[in-house]
């Protein structure tokens, strides 16, 4: 890491501009940005943090990665998604910048390798190997980045499994998965797409993907947002930074150099979940 100018990584900002803006004046103005993913959505300002961070990406200053949510928004720009109750991403969709803004995400990253470190959203497939990780986001991103975008992510919803072998949109799903659904892994080596728990919480037999001592990236140091209930988490090979800044937790960004963090208390914009969300991130927040 560049010490004299060290990459901060910012957790899920889901359409929560406030506490960006606070958490931006607590870092160097020139400090280069690592966003990581679900950068919209369920918060109340989803069109305008959109925006915001656009212009730090297109200032340099900034990359982002693509979460789950930010997919949810293309799949709707494209026509294939529907717009549910909770959603706050209606008004980018009826935005009068909204296809400049729709062109300008999907052109970001799945994966980001700087320094030495990973970045992705959620996690990354137990079976992959470093190359094989970069190798199927760069698939991925090639495929979002092109002109037929709308076409590559048909069918984008489900729980497809990894195979070398898939192809089309099969393929398409399982890559989308393994680094932005990802959670836990069952005995078998097969993903877990719907328990959402902490790790106390979760079912027996049921492990954190980055708990299985056989994947092939266990050393390599990986940092991912996505999990509120996991909390801060602070490991040699791990750093998780989803602290649940839309469930009235903190907005938290992680210095790379020597792993100072920083936080911004936030308001509680979702209620449901809110007091078992929020003791399981004090109970999961950890150095180990």
């Amino acid at each position: 890491m560049n010490k004299n100018n060290p990459v901060y990584a910012i957790g899920d900002l889901q359409g929560c501009l406030e506490s960006l803006e606070g958490l931006l004046e607590q870092i160097p103005g020139d400090a280069p940005l690592v966003f990581m993913g679900d950068l919209v959505n369920r918060g109340p300002q989803s069109l305008e943090t959109l925006r915001r961070v656009k212009q730090l990406e297109e200032s340099g200053r900034a990359k982002c990665l693509l979460g789950n949510h930010d997919l949810h928004l293309l799949a709707c720009a494209a026509g294939h998604g529907t717009v549910h109750g909770k959603d706050t991403i209606g008004p980018i969709l009826e935005a009068p910048d909204r296809d400049g803004l729709i062109d300008w995400l999907r052109r970001q990253k799945i994966a980001i390798y700087e320094d030495g470190a990973l970045f992705v959203h959620a996690g990354v497939n137990p079976a992959w190997t470093l190359e094989d990780a970069l190798r199927l986001a760069g698939e991925a991103e090639a495929g979002l980045s092109g002109k037929g975008w709308r076409e590559y992510i048909d069918n984008m919803y489900g729980g497809e499994q990894w195979d070398p072998s898939l192809t089309g949109s099969a393929r398409m799903r399982a890559i989308f998965n393994s680094f932005t659904r990802i959670r836990f892994v069952k005995p078998d080596g097969t993903l877990d797409f719907d328990t959402r728990e902490g790790l106390k919480q979760a079912p027996a037999g049921l492990v954190p993907w980055f708990e299985r001592r056989d994947r092939k990236l266990f050393s390599q140091l990986i940092v991912i947002g996505h999990w509120s209930m996991l909390g801060l988490m602070l490991r040699p090979n791990l750093i998780a930074i989803d602290t649940g800044c839309l469930w009235g937790g903190e907005l938290t960004a992680i210095r790379m150099s020597d792993r100072r963090i920083l936080t911004e208390r936030c308001p509680l914009w979702c209620e449901p979940g809110r007091k078992k969300r929020q003791q399981e991130s004090r109970a999961g927040s950890q150095a180990a």
